[in-house]
């Protein structure tokens, strides 16, 4: 049983969180009131333990800064006791201070060294000295618990964390340390990662070029490492993985390892990819949807209108017997009929050119050009190249578009009533411009983004969104005149090298 004096008691938990314990370990009644006159003035718990097994017992359930433990106990003496507490997990690595008298041998000394104690007190006390070793002890068992506390809050939050795989590499890549992110993410256990080298996660063809040691030496260099990209799990799979890695120093600088966090964002890249897509799904469904619109005005009323005019055409024939009122009322018919098929005809052209789906974008041009010319009496400039060859469809449908928004703003905003048309196209890139005026188009320095759109450039969104998704660019002035410039780049797959367009 422990025997506790008033100023000796078992500590609470409270009582624990702000004092240290100390152990008194000794067979007799007197020395163990000595040494708690001694030590008092240090502020801790002092527990009293009359033989080595009453030590052991209290060692199970109690956490102490350090233990004075004499040699000379019946039945179990300190090198004993000494031996068996360095053996328990809980206190391996509490500090032993054994009591002694002056006369010990020097082969007891060494014993008590191999038993696992840190210094010797000799009988009789010097009481400052007992005193100011005990509180090193008390003062290092208080830095070191803190930082246990720390580092075992710090544990148990990377090692909660699910959402991120939060490890700890050695200076060369190979990984110490794993948490329950990590596996979830990787499908690596923690016994099955840790000491292989982190580029276990990358490509084979990332790997050969050198991206895991790359990644080090910028860490190194930059103090961190960011970065995206696609890394491997142990079952072979892929995922979108955002890492970033820093390095880990001690107090001299020097370098001791690197900290690595991944978070697996494949879902959040395929939703940005999604939505990335939406605006050119959108721009094709709206291309689709006027394409079959525009067959479905021109098929379903064309036969309906060439026979209605047919049977006008008869009855103006029969009609030079007719009363002059009734001959003017079929050749305003006629008149009406023959508007609402060119209606129909130009309505049908706009939402989708015939010309452009059967000859491509040059000849289109010239022909939309013409008509265009014919009915607005605007006048049409053309340098288009004379050779034509076929582009993407993507791309012939997008400048085409933009063709047929500027010619009309050209005809009602422009005071020249000139319109001006060029295109080339190269290795390289398709250019459009559009102006109403001769000479050099120039664009100029584009407007502040913080002012409001234009009429022009309202008109022109949607396509200017379909130039962006091909990679491309639309410039838009309006200042002085009306400059329009497309362009479009080529890609190496989009088009042969026979089909371009020289200039």
């Amino acid at each position: 049983m422990v025997s506790v004096k008033s100023v000796v008691s078992h500590p609470s938990m409270e009582d624990r969180s702000k004092k240290q314990s100390i152990l008194l370990v000794d067979d007799r009644e007197e020395n163990l009131v000595v040494l708690e006159v001694i030590l008092k003035d240090l502020d801790c718990n002092l527990v009293r333990a009359r033989s080595g097994q009453e030590a052991l017992r209290i060692l199970f359930g109690h956490d102490f800064a350090v233990i004075l433990l004499d040699v000379r106990m019946p039945d179990m003496d300190g090198f004993e006791t000494a031996e068996f507490i360095r053996q328990r997990q809980r206190s391996k690595n509490t500090p032993i201070i054994l009591i002694t008298a002056a006369d010990v041998s020097s082969d007891q000394i060494i014993r008590g060294y191999s038993a696992g104690a840190v210094d010797f007190i000799f009988k009789p006390f010097v009481h400052q000295l007992l005193a100011a070793k005990v509180r090193i002890f008390i003062e290092l068992f208080s830095k070191s618990e803190k930082l246990r506390v720390s580092e075992e809050r710090f544990r148990l939050l990377v090692e909660s964390v699910k959402d991120y795989a939060i490890f700890m590499l050695d200076t060369e890549g190979a990984i110490v340390s794993w948490n329950l992110g990590a596996e979830r993410i990787s499908g690596y256990r923690q016994k099955d990662i840790v000491g292989k080298h982190f580029s276990v996660f990358y490509r084979a063809e990332d790997v050969q070029v050198g991206k895991p040691k790359n990644g080090l030496k910028m860490a190194v260099a930059e103090e961190r490492f960011e970065e995206e990209g696609w890394r491997a799990r142990k079952d072979g799979s892929e995922f979108w993985a955002h890492v970033v890695i820093t390095p880990v120093r001690d107090e001299e600088g020097t370098l001791r390892g690197f900290a690595q966090v991944t978070r697996d964002v494949t879902e959040l890249k395929k939703a940005a990819q999604v939505v990335s897509e939406l605006p050119t799904r959108l721009l094709q469904s709206q291309d689709e949807e006027r394409q079959r619109i525009a067959h479905e005005l021109h098929d379903s009323t064309s036969p309906a209108l060439v026979g209605a005019l047919s049977r006008l055409y008869m009855l103006k024939d029969r009609a030079k017997d007719w009363d002059t009122k009734t001959s003017t009322a079929l050749q305003d018919c006629l008149a009406l009929v023959e508007n609402v098929a060119r209606d129909i005809r130009n309505l049908s052209e706009r939402l989708y050119s015939r010309a452009l789906e059967q000859v491509g974008f040059v000849s289109a041009v010239r022909s939309h050009a013409e008509a265009f010319g014919k009915q607005s009496g605007v006048r049409v400039e053309l340098d288009l190249p004379a050779a034509s060859g076929r582009f993407p469809q993507n791309v012939e449908i997008v400048l085409f578009r933009i063709l047929q928004e500027v010619l009309p703003y050209i005809q009602l905003h422009s005071n020249s009533q000139l319109a001006v048309i060029r295109f080339s196209s190269t290795k390289q890139e398709h250019t459009l411009e559009i102006s109403d005026r001769l000479g050099k188009m120039d664009v100029g320095v584009p407007s502040p983004p913080e002012r409001r759109k234009t009429a022009l450039e309202i008109r022109l969104a949607g396509p200017e969104e379909r130039i962006k998704q091909l990679g491309g660019k639309l410039s838009i002035s309006t200042r002085s005149g009306i400059i329009i410039r497309a362009v479009v780049p080529v890609h190496p797959n989009s088009v042969s090298s026979e089909d371009l367009i020289e200039p």
